[in-house]
C-alpha cells in the first residue's frame, strides 16, 4: 500500500470486537507486523488469560499485538516503540476505532520506561516481549523485569525470538511453562 512517498503496510485484527479492521502501520523498514498465523496462534493460546488482564507490549512496532490483545477482551493495553511514527499510528488509530481508553502506547526507551512503571506501581498480567532479533534484547528485557517490580502475581510474559535462539537466552529467574515454535518463530511463554 503506498500514499504518495509514505509507504505503508496493514494488517487485519483477527478476532473480537475489532475483527477484520484494517490497522496501517508506516513501513519505515526495521518492523514488520508478524504474520497472521503466528497472531492467532499466540492469541489463541493466550484467550483464557485475556479478559479483563493488563497487558503490556515492550517492542510494539506495528501494535499489531496490542489491537489483537484489546480486541479480544484485554482491559488495560500499554505498549512501549521507541520510534514516534509507530507510536503515532498506534494511538491515533486507537482513537478512530474508539479504544484509546484501553489502549496507549507510549513513546520511549523500553529498557527506560520498565524502571518508569515500576515507579508509577504499575504491574501487568501479560507481558509480550518481541523485540529486534539478534541483538540480546530478550535477555535484555528479562533482567530489567527482574530488577523492577511489574509484575502481577501470576504474569505471563510472551518472550518471541527466532527459533535459533532458544538455547541463548537465560530464563533463569522465571519459570518456563512452554515453547512454542511455528518455524523460525518460537514463543517461550514464562511464569513470573
Amino acid at each position: 500500500m503506498v500514499s504518495g512517498r509514505n509507504k505503508n503496510f496493514a494488517f487485519t485484527v483477527i478476532a473480537g470486537s475489532l475483527k477484520g479492521r484494517k490497522i496501517i502501520a508506516p513501513d519505515l523498514g526495521i518492523t514488520r507486523p508478524p504474520l497472521t498465523r503466528l497472531r492467532k496462534a499466540i492469541f489463541d493460546f493466550l484467550m483464557p488469560y485475556l479478559p479483563r488482564a493488563h497487558y503490556l507490549d515492550l517492542f510494539s512496532g506495528s501494535g499489531s499485538y496490542l489491537f489483537e490483545a484489546v480486541s479480544r477482551g484485554i482491559s488495560q493495553a500499554i505498549g512501549v516503540e521507541h520510534d514516534k511514527q509507530l507510536v503515532k499510528a498506534i494511538n491515533d488509530q486507537a482513537e478512530k476505532f474508539q479504544v484509546a481508553d484501553k489502549l496507549h502506547c507510549l513513546e520511549g526507551d523500553v529498557f527506560k520506561v520498565i524502571p518508569q512503571l515500576a515507579r508509577q506501581g504499575k504491574a501487568f498480567d501479560i507481558i509480550m516481549i518481541a523485540p529486534p532479533q539478534y541483538m540480546g534484547f530478550v535477555d535484555k528485557t528479562l533482567n530489567s523485569l527482574k530488577d523492577h517490580d511489574i509484575l502481577s502475581k501470576t504474569s505471563l510474559i510472551i518472550c518471541q525470538h527466532d527459533t535459533s535462539e532458544t538455547k541463548k537466552i537465560d530464563f533463569s529467574g522465571f519459570s518456563v511453562n512452554q515453547h512454542r515454535k511455528y518455524g523460525n518463530t518460537t514463543f517461550t511463554i514464562l511464569k513470573s
